[in-house]
């Protein structure tokens, strides 16, 4: 299971109602601790392209039960990183699963923001920035067939519901290799070579206006098995009295929680698209693509016949326990492999 590295927050998830801006003197009121994400953003201009740099985008909560879990951009709970107690006098104690232990000092607070002192300075945490609006991100391995066999890359995309600065948005891989990703519709995607599938950190990067995030992901090793692209036996063709009417076969896909997807899109420029399908099962590897097939983009009408398209489909291996109609699906894939023809539609 991959998941984002956020477990430093000490802070996570406190909510103190009692006190207002003009409060000096508040007492923490551990009744109302539970239930918020409280998001501490150390990126700055400085460190956002450095991968060895530690200073990330950190999400905790605190749980009623004394856990403190660590919380994905999704919301997603998906780390456990210790537990919590209360001291009295406003003083914090955390035992971390590291074997760390630490004591906070909450100095003050407003319904909106949290400041602490850890006796090293003060830190300032907020609930949930006005810039990071489902902003997300995925690594997963993409198989692409060369000489007729599949070949592994790292694949990355990100994606945010405000614009981010072309040129800020990277997949950093070490501190000597990063991927400037592009921008496909507000969907910014990437890809690198590597040289062997293994479980690895990936550390996104984004500028959305003046602010920088940094933060993490984790992609474990799981992948399709190598394969032939005859094995897939992939085919297309306009059926018989049917001109504007496309019949697409192919040979199941080996894997756990594998769907798939269908798209068309301008020979040479994917962000081009005339038709994007949702995520769908096997169902004997047959699918009629026209007009009339529901997608998520159809603009079949209005393909030029004097142009070439590319027909792709591509098998989808979610991460355990995703399901492919969940809202978060297609940013929660573990592998993907990619098979091409020719568009044969308006020839």
């Amino acid at each position: 299971m991959k998941k984002l590295g956020m477990l430093g927050l000490i802070v996570g998830s406190l909510w103190l109602g009692s006190c207002s801006d003009d409060d000096k003197d508040f007492m923490l009121d551990v009744n109302r601790m539970t239930g918020v994400d409280w998001y501490y953003n150390r990126t700055t201009s400085k460190n956002y392209s450095s991968f060895s740099d530690e200073n990330v985008l950190e999400i905790n909560r605190f749980d009623k039960s004394g856990e403190i879990k660590g919380v994905d951009l999704r919301g997603v709970i998906d780390s456990v990183a210790g537990t919590w107690r209360d001291e009295g006098e406003n003083i914090l104690a955390v035992d971390w699963k590291n074997g760390n232990a630490e004591t906070w000092t909450v100095e003050n607070c407003t319904s909106k923001k949290l400041v602490v002192n850890n006796g090293w300075g003060e830190r300032e945490y907020i609930t949930k920035p006005s810039y990071l609006e489902n902003l997300t991100g995925d690594a997963f391995w993409v198989n692409k067939f060369v000489d007729g066999v599949s070949k592994p890359q790292l694949g990355f995309r990100i994606s945010n519901d405000r614009s981010m600065r072309a040129g800020f948005v990277l997949a950093l891989l070490s501190d000597d290799e990063s991927v400037k990703l592009k921008n496909y519709n507000n969907v910014w995607k990437g890809e690198a070579d590597i040289s062997r599938v293994e479980d690895r950190r990936i550390r996104f990067s984004c500028r959305i206006g003046s602010d920088y995030v940094k933060f993490d992901e984790f992609i474990t090793a799981d992948n399709f098995p190598s394969m032939r692209l005859t094995d897939i036996d992939f085919t297309s063709s306009i059926k018989a009295g049917y001109p504007n009417q496309l019949e697409i076969e192919w040979n199941k896909f080996e894997g756990e929680n594998v769907y798939y997807k269908m798209e068309v899109y301008s020979k040479d420029n994917e962000a081009d698209v005339y038709f994007e399908s949702g995520l769908f099962s096997y169902d004997n590897g047959k699918y009629t693509l026209n007009e009339s097939t529901i997608g998520k983009i159809n603009k079949l009408n209005k393909i030029d016949s004097k142009k070439e398209y590319t027909l792709r489909l591509t098998a989808v291996m979610l991460e355990p326990g995703v399901a492919s109609n969940s809202v978060i699906a297609e940013s929660r894939i573990q592998a993907v492999v990619y098979v091409t023809a020719k568009y044969l539609l308006g020839k």
